[in-house]
């Protein structure tokens, strides 16, 4: 080689070993950066935000969590009469609608009662309304204990009641409230109170009496008033009957 060509590559190596020292000087001073107070600072700072996201992210769940189960107490308390835990008359007709379209579906019959405790006014007049609100709820636990657990039981305000039992028969409508009648006159102490409850039953039959929830519904009630009526002219009326009316 030449002497002007190993003048030549002697430059470029001191050109290369010049970049290379700039870049490593670079490095040197980010990393003193990386280490000097400002760093330090920005890297706490930077800690710290994460941390402030997390416990933000898990108040925002836990919120969440909060809604949602105030809402499911929300929508349960619409659906739900306060007194007796029962289904109310907003979910009736939703339970109506959906027990008529299965017992369509499967062809077999729904059976809708509507049932009206006798003498309860006289109760809440003469023991008074606590009496009779604890005369509602043993009124309601019989009542569900006395059906299936796929059947409904709704209060629909006051001492009335709807029940709704799928069956195979007409003739089944009878014998299903001839035992709600017995389990309910079993003798029940009250708040002291010795009590035997007495209950108007009236029904309607699905498909056999119509198509139309509110048709079948106000058939039902129809029949309790019929009974009702017919025993008040029989049998005068008593604060609590133990003699069972049932259509």
């Amino acid at each position: 080689m030449t002497r002007d060509g190993e003048q030549s590559r002697l430059l470029a190596l001191e050109r290369q070993i010049a970049a290379a020292e700039a870049t490593l000087l670079e490095l040197q001073a980010a990393i003193l950066e990386a280490r000097s107070e400002r760093g330090l600072v920005a890297a706490a700072d930077a800690r710290l935000e994460n941390e402030r996201l997390q416990v933000e992210n898990q108040l925002a769940t836990r919120e969440v969590v909060s809604a949602n189960a105030a809402l499911q107490v929300a929508v349960k308390a619409s659906q739900t009469d306060s007194l007796t835990g029962l289904k109310n008359r907003e979910v009736l007709w939703d339970r109506l609608g959906h027990d008529m379209a299965l017992a369509r579906r499967h062809g077999h019959r729904l059976i809708i009662y509507f049932l009206d405790i006798d003498g309860f006014k006289r109760v809440n007049d003469q023991l008074g309304h606590a009496v009779g609100d604890l005369l509602l709820q043993h009124a309601a636990a019989v009542l569900q204990t006395t059906v299936r657990g796929s059947d409904t039981v709704c209060r629909i305000g006051g001492d009335e009641f709807v029940v709704l039992v799928a069956a195979a028969r007409r003739e089944d409508a009878t014998q299903v409230a001839d035992k709600m009648a017995r389990a309910l006159a079993e003798p029940c102490l009250l708040a002291g109170h010795p009590m035997s409850i007495s209950a108007s039953i009236g029904y309607s039959v699905f498909p056999d009496d119509g198509d139309s929830p509110g048709v079948l519904v106000h058939m039902a009630d129809e029949a309790m008033y019929r009974i009702k009526r017919a025993a008040s002219r029989l049998h005068p009326p008593q604060p609590l009957l133990s003699r069972q009316q049932i259509s």
